[in-house]
């Protein structure tokens, strides 16, 4: 039987010198407080700040180490106080409604409809 190696990650921070620890994790957090970026941006961006070269993969496994992951933005338009108001009034209208009156109702949970596509987004 073979035996299985188990992998380990080093800290790349405890690969330098203590001065340039503090500085590396200072530019990892201000990077991060932006929000923005890939794993390889961040990477090359410490690069520069720093002069340690980190590859994306790390980079990507120490983000996720400390709960950071990719993620898309969600943007919306914040509710205003008319939109908050027609919701209401809107549902004080339906509220006695019959089953035989929502049957004829569509529910499309805000999902895009297009007629052709114009990405590589799944329409429905």
């Amino acid at each position: 039987m073979g035996k299985t190696k188990k992998k380990t990650h080093v800290d790349v921070t405890a690969q330098v010198a203590p001065e340039l620890q503090c500085r590396m994790r200072t530019c990892i957090w201000q990077l991060l407080s932006k929000e923005t970026g890939t794993a390889s941006d961040l990477s090359r961006q410490l690069s520069s700040a720093t002069g340690t070269t980190i590859s994306r993969q790390t980079m990507y496994r120490r983000l996720g180490q400390i709960g950071l992951y990719a993620r898309r933005l969600v943007r919306c338009i914040p509710l205003t106080a008319t939109h908050s108001d027609l919701r209401f009034a809107w549902s004080r209208e339906h509220a006695l409604w019959t089953l035989q009156q929502w049957s004829c109702m569509m529910f499309s949970n805000e999902s895009r409809f297009s007629l052709q596509s114009d990405s590589r987004r799944t329409f429905i």
